[in-house]
């Protein structure tokens, strides 16, 4: 076997499993990597060391010619907002996911902490140490509670993704966001509803995948993650600008300046906004536009693993691991 393997062959197996070769180069290999080893029995079989361990690939599979090449198994997997139209689940996105969790579990010393089962105490304890429910107050708490919370997005295109995802990794809840946006807010929400799933015990092991979040789910159990969100971030105060006109998003913003800030100091004003925007959706395209104009921060998944760099232990990992988990988290 190890006369006659080469990287090629390699790629062309990877690449039912959706992987292109630029994808394949700059997170299955290391950086040293280099094209005049792709002929090189020897060097291509710790290549596809370094592919298997970054990719969640079984090693066997992909080094023998005649075996379909496949993933290394996952535990079970409850998957939340499930496209009717679309069948495929994102097992690529989760697989790779799942990856990026076992080496954030791995580079971390932390010990899970039972949640409250409600919303209203976590809320009052994170406002024991902090003016509002943001997204650092909400990291900063997870933290503490021995929850690992990361940003993982490097995927290969085309590729079906999922906008959130909780895994239990050695007793021990790893959280990762996926989501494209970029506003503090909807990272803040997206976690609180991760949140909600953990500390009403809608997961007690395994993994759940959120394919993404929906306002009017009719999942009972998103229903209830995305209550305790609400919670969590607004108090009492849901749908607290009702079903109120707005001219432009100018004016929505000076209304919140004027009018909400002063009325609830405890309540992120973006936070008012975004669920402005879910409950009434002809106008999210103008909540999101208002939140352009007061939010100036559109750097939530930086804040998220600025949080988690600095919690690794990098000392941990192996050369290749470390390069390959500083990729993957853009850190």
């Amino acid at each position: 076997m190890t006369q006659t393997i080469t990287m090629s062959a390699l790629y062309n197996k990877l690449a039912t499993l959706g992987f292109n070769k630029k994808y394949i180069r700059e997170y299955g290999l290391p950086s040293w990597w280099d094209d005049e080893l792709n002929d090189k029995p020897f060097a291509v079989l710790e290549g596809a060391g370094y592919i298997a361990d970054n990719l969640n690939v079984d090693l066997k599979s992909l080094l023998i010619p005649e075996e379909e090449v496949k993933f290394n198994p996952l535990p079970h997997t409850k998957f939340k907002q499930h496209n009717s139209k679309n069948k495929e689940h994102p097992h690529v996105a989760q697989t790779l996911a799942s990856r990026v969790a076992e080496l954030i579990s791995y580079g971390t010393n932390i010990e899970y902490k039972n949640l409250p089962n409600n919303a209203q105490t976590i809320r009052e304890e994170i406002l024991s140490n902090h003016k509002t429910v943001n997204l650092e107050s909400l990291l900063d708490y997870c933290w503490n509670q021995g929850i690992a919370v990361g940003y993982f997005n490097k995927f290969p295109k085309k590729m079906k993704k999922f906008a959130g995802m909780i895994q239990w990794q050695d007793d021990c809840p790893i959280i990762i966001l996926s989501a494209n946006h970029t506003h503090r807010t909807k990272f803040t929400f997206d976690l609180a509803h991760e949140l909600g799933h953990l500390a009403l015990g809608h997961l007690r092991e395994g993994i759940l995948i959120d394919e993404s979040f929906e306002f009017d789910s009719k999942d009972n159990e998103e229903k209830q993650a995305n209550q305790f969100a609400v919670q969590l971030l607004l108090d009492k105060y849901d749908n607290y600008l009702g079903n109120n006109k707005f001219q432009n998003a100018k004016n929505l913003a000076q209304y919140i300046m004027n009018f909400v800030i002063p009325k609830l100091p405890n309540i992120e004003p973006d936070a008012v906004i975004l669920n402005y925007g879910w409950h009434n959706k002809n106008c999210f395209g103008l909540a999101m536009a208002a939140l352009n104009i007061l939010e100036v921060s559109t750097d939530g998944q930086t804040l998220i693993n600025e949080y988690l760099a600095d919690k690794l232990d990098w000392d941990r990992f192996s050369d290749e691991n470390y390069e390959y988990l500083e990729r993957a988290l853009g850190v």
